[in-house]
């Protein structure tokens, strides 16, 4: 699942002839089917050169709350008919499918449906490689849970935060720490610096990544701190009375 959004910049900078969500695309159909994806948007105006994107690629996509990220990605899943579900950002269009594929194996692991695995706990890989494994049943658990505003527009930001004390929290890490630095689509510069790499890189590896951005100047400083998730006080959202499908 590709959820969240980079507005102006997702579809608006075409890079090698395909926007960043295709590239991104791409990158998530090496590891899984087209009927194994469905990218999740909103019903904003803006948006709706998304789902014609989606519907050109054949991939199927799902509308839903512009302010309600969390929601729209357990109706996205429950109408694909998904137990589980892996949540990626669509600022990462250079997301590696062998990590996608690590992620995902350290989820089918243990068999246990109450767990997150994600690399997004103990951070060891760049900003813009963020990948989260949760079961549905799971991630409705959390919307009952949310109160804060910040619960609804980040989908995992309650299980990161260790709200749900029955699901276990597993940490992808890798050995070389990488936390620091960003490949990660939020701005004009960030646009600069992905373009020139996806002009420069031969596959789709973090690994080839890192040694093209090295090489040639185009490792870019991480500027915020993605780290526990606290609370913001007073932001609380109603909850509509269902989430079913």
């Amino acid at each position: 699942m590709v959820s969240g959004m980079v507005p102006g910049l997702l579809l608006a900078q075409p890079v090698g002839g395909k926007p960043y969500l295709q590239h991104q695309l791409d990158r998530v159909l090496v590891a899984f089917s087209r009927s194994e994806c469905v990218v999740v948007t909103t019903e904003l105006a803006e948006d709706r050169s998304i789902v014609a994107l989606c519907q050109d690629l054949g991939v199927p996509f799902y509308v839903g709350d512009r302010d309600d990220a969390l929601r729209n990605c357990i109706r996205a899943a429950q109408r694909q008919g998904f137990r589980s579900v892996m949540i990626l950002r669509s600022d990462s269009p250079l997301i590696d499918p062998v990590l996608m594929a690590q992620v995902k194996a350290k989820y089918l692991e243990s068999g246990d449906v109450n767990q997150y695995v994600s690399n997004r706990l103990k951070r060891t890989y760049p900003e813009g490689m963020e990948v989260e494994i949760i079961g549905v049943e799971s991630l409705s658990q959390a919307y009952l849970a949310a109160n804060q505003w910040s619960d609804f527009t980040d989908p995992t930001r309650l299980l990161r935060r260790g709200d749900l004390s029955h699901c276990r929290r597993v940490d992808v890490v890798q050995a070389v720490d990488h936390s620091q630095w960003r490949f990660c689509l939020d701005t004009g510069a960030d646009h600069q610096q992905l373009s020139t790499l996806l002009g420069l890189v031969q596959n789709y590896s973090l690994q080839e990544l890192m040694t093209v951005a090295e090489a040639h100047g185009l490792l870019v400083q991480k500027s915020r701190t993605d780290g526990e998730p606290v609370g913001d006080p007073g932001l609380v959202k109603k909850r509509p009375p269902s989430i079913g499908r």
